[in-house]
């Protein structure tokens, strides 16, 4: 039996706290990407339909946009 005391309780405790954290999001949606880039919305779509938009990630339908390589682009290095 498992108590409150038990100290593997403990540690099952803390371990599942690690999964109910949600992780940190390590993309935009196009809006976003477009805000950070200081370009309109329009544009951003556009550039991301063409599949010239950095760091694009297209899932079905979706279009995503890595954060990391905004943020590359944003540094002046190659995205």
């Amino acid at each position: 039996m498992v108590t409150a005391t038990d100290p593997l309780a403990a540690h099952a405790s803390r371990a599942g706290d690690v999964f109910d954290r949600p992780a940190p999001r390590r993309t935009y949606n196009v809006e976003e990407a477009a805000k950070v880039l200081g370009i309109s919305r329009s544009l951003a779509y556009d550039e991301a339909r063409r599949g010239t938009l950095p760091g694009l990630i297209r899932i079905g339908n979706r279009f995503l946009v890595s954060k990391d390589a905004i943020d590359r682009l944003l540094a002046g290095e190659a995205a």
